[in-house]
This record gives structure tokens, sequence and C-alpha cells, in this order.
């Protein structure tokens, strides 16, 4: 799954169809909380894209376990949450967000249950500050991690690098 905006998801859906990968869906995230739109030039971005690829047969769906964040019928492609605000949002040292584009843990916990098994591995090749490990841990799903920023990688070990959890991201580059 990829995560973008309307500036980039036509792309990148373009490039993984001519890498050969399977598009079954593309998810909107519709932001209940979204940043104001301080350009005041365009219209407020209230929503994000999921593109969500397979490589041949083997892919997951957990058609029946969806069901549940929608009253017992099936999930649509439109699933709100609010961008990370509050304690979700990590802060760095100067009190500003560590990372531009932290997700919600919660979305990213739907689209690992969605998609993968207990036990599964699941791959972030852009890790960020870390929701996908952190997702995957809650899971009870086995996670790689990968960035080429270092801030990045001790932002996310520093986020999931608890007594309680004994993974560590590796220093990709």
């Amino acid at each position: 799954m990829v995560c973008g905006s309307f500036h980039n998801i036509g792309e990148v859906i373009v490039t993984l169809k001519d890498k050969g990968y399977k598009f079954i869906n593309l998810i909107t995230w519709r932001k209940t909380n979204p940043m104001p739109n301080i350009t005041t030039r365009t219209l407020t971005h209230s929503t994000e894209f999921i593109a969500w690829f397979a490589k041949g047969k083997c892919w997951k769906f957990n058609y029946n376990n969806m069901k549940k964040y929608n009253q017992g019928k099936q999930l649509r492609d439109l699933w709100e949450f609010p961008v990370c605000q509050g304690p979700e949002r990590i802060k760095g040292e100067n009190g500003r967000a560590a990372h531009p584009t932290q997700k919600p843990l919660e979305l990213f916990k739907r689209l690992i249950e969605m998609a993968s098994d207990e036990n599964d591995i699941v791959i972030d090749p852009f890790i960020g500050s870390g929701t996908t490990a952190l997702a995957a841990m809650q899971l009870n799903r086995n996670w790689i991690g990968i960035d080429n920023n270092k801030e990045y990688i001790d932002l996310a070990n520093k986020r999931i690098n608890k007594p309680e959890n004994n993974t560590k991201l590796k220093d990709y580059c």
C-alpha cells in the first residue's frame, strides 16, 4: 500500500502497474480535522489516498473481519480518521511535528489487519515515524522498516523501542 495526495497518487498507480503490480483498491482517507489552508488559493486538502497493490495471486483480504468497521456490512473504500494531533503527534525537540506526514495509528492498524494475518511480515520501505511498526507489533505481526533518513530511523526507534518491545530498526540507506 502506498499513501499519497492527489499530487502524486496518479504517478504511483501508473508506475506500479507498469512494474507488474495488480491494482486492487484505492482507499480514500477523509481527514476529519484537515490542516487549515493558509494560502487561501486552493480548496483545503481534506483527503489522502492509499493505493493497495499486490504482486502475484497470493494476496490477502480479511473480508469478514473488516465488516466490524461498518456495522457488519461490507467495508467501503472511504475511511474517516483524524490527522495526528495532541498526544498521538510526535514532537521534536523544538516542540514542532517531528515528521511532516505522520499517519494515524488506527488507520495503519486497519490497513495491516485488512491485508495480513498474525505472524505475517509487514514491510514499510519509508518507516518515517514508525507508525507501521507500532501498528504491526500491536497486531502481532512481524515487521521490517527501512528509511534513507537517519533522523527518521532514530525517531521511529525512539517511538517503538520501549522495554516491552525487543525489536529495533536497522539503519538501511
